[in-house]
């Protein structure tokens, strides 16, 4: 169970850092393709990894963990842009139950995952309860699409590299990966521009923001790496439903005082999110009790 406190808290810290993303790229760091570079960059601390334990598995390993990486940044980007054009809750459950949805498909396919049938069903829930609490918008749906298939592939591969090896490598590879697809990224004129542009343009105290924040989402990152190596990767995938829970309430929140992060809140989107959660909360329940059963 050890796993599943830990994604908690790894959701909650990664709550808190997407509703500072979405004040972020709404008003201070518009460009989402530089702000998912400077993302990668930060990733450089993985370096510090190397003398923990860090070691060359093969190039089979190497060139997994490089397409872990690489899809993770391709996930970012896409992701940042859902974020930037819709709600926070509702951009992050988006992605969200898109990401749950190819992860449970290709850890089946690839990992060959089982699931029992109360889990089966509890992962039913928390789909369904994702989808409720952000209804999708046409416009941003196929960038939702194309980061919850990116972040899925990332997630599988992620749990594939700690099957075969260590958390260690499995982490400081994909970190590898994720630094050397930002840095490629930079052979387009436009994604060079966009960098440029936002290293001239943003404010020093934006700077200071996206740093720390970041420095927070390593931190729950990290947290998340440990649940998935101990635990069901679409399970973990699937409490998901939690962090939107969390996400939903800080944006309300905080949006009375920010209004980069205020969230639209009619009658029917009330309904439906706490329709979301109800669901989301009988899934949790189901997935505590197959644990403990």
């Amino acid at each position: 169970m050890l796993w599943l406190y830990l994604a908690l808290v790894a959701y909650f810290i990664n709550a808190v850092v997407f509703v500072v993303d979405k004040y972020l790229l709404v008003g201070q760091i518009p460009k989402y393709h530089a702000y998912a570079f400077g993302v990668s960059i930060l990733s450089i601390a993985s370096l510090l990894l190397i003398p923990f334990g860090v070691s060359w598995q093969g190039l089979s390993y190497f060139l997994i963990a490089v397409s872990s990486g690489a899809a993770f940044f391709v996930g970012l980007i896409f992701f940042y842009k859902v974020i930037k054009q819709s709600d926070i809750s509702v951009a992050a459950t988006q992605v969200g139950t898109i990401t749950a949805v190819f992860t449970y498909i290709l850890s089946v396919i690839i990992l060959k995952d089982t699931l029992s049938l109360i889990s089966s069903l509890a992962f039913v829930f928390f789909v369904l309860g994702i989808y409720l609490l952000g209804q999708i918008e046409k416009k941003v749906f196929i960038f939702a699409v194309l980061a919850g298939l990116f972040g899925g592939v990332y997630y599988v591969l992620m749990k594939h590299l700690f099957n075969e090896s260590s958390f260690i490598n499995g982490l400081f590879w994909t970190r590898i990966g994720f630094i050397g697809a930002a840095f490629c990224s930079l052979l387009s004129r436009e994604v060079r521009q966009e960098v440029m542009f936002s290293l001239k343009h943003v404010s020093r105290k934006s700077k200071s923001v996206f740093v720390f924040n970041k420095f927070l989402a390593g931190i729950g990152f990290i947290m998340l790496y440990l649940s998935i190596n101990s635990g069901n990767v679409s399970l973990v995938n699937a409490l998901l439903g939690v962090k939107f829970l969390f996400i939903f309430l800080l944006a309300v929140i905080f949006g009375k005082k920010i209004t980069e992060v205020k969230e639209k809140l009619s009658k029917k989107i009330l309904i439906s999110k706490t329709t979301g959660i109800i669901l989301t909360g009988i899934g949790f329940l189901l997935l505590f009790l197959n644990n403990h059963g």
